[in-house]
């Protein structure tokens, strides 16, 4: 039965899990923080749009911009560089020269979970954070 109450989206909600780490709302990476030479020059997609005659626009209910085929959509989603999320490259683990960044075991891992640092071994080079293209590691250089 239902029972009006939120689930969806919720801590109670007994079939997802959530990822409560939302950097999108505190952070937005600006394109100059991006490592763009992973990712080759592709044109946005646009979408087709149908005019509709002045004569016939009463009683016409179709969408008036043509949505892209199956083709076309996933052209344009290959196109995301997940600007601020680690999408497991292993740029950071594979340059690390310390070996301070390591990979989280698959029991522990969830979404932007997959790497760790042991801060004992780290001695600040930041080269992790050069090689990584979406921004997702920030560092900062003491107080």
């Amino acid at each position: 039965p239902y029972d009006h109450l939120q689930v969806r989206g919720t801590d109670h909600a007994k079939f997802a899990i959530h990822n409560y780490e939302d950097r999108g709302s505190t952070q937005i990476i600006p394109h100059t923080q991006l490592f763009k030479g992973h990712f080759g020059y592709v044109a946005r997609s646009t979408r087709d749009e149908r005019h509709v005659e002045a004569d016939s626009v009463l009683g016409d209910f179709a969408e008036r911009i043509v949505g892209f085929t199956e083709e076309q959509a996933q052209t344009e989603g290959k196109r995301c560089m997940s600007c601020g999320m680690c999408f497991e490259c292993d740029n950071c683990v594979i340059y690390c020269p310390q070996t301070a960044v390591f990979r989280v075991t698959k029991k522990d891992r969830a979404v932007g979970r997959y790497v760790d640092t042991d801060y004992t071994k780290c001695i600040g080079c930041h080269i992790c954070a050069d090689v990584c293209p979406t921004g997702y590691i920030q560092m900062g250089l003491g107080e």
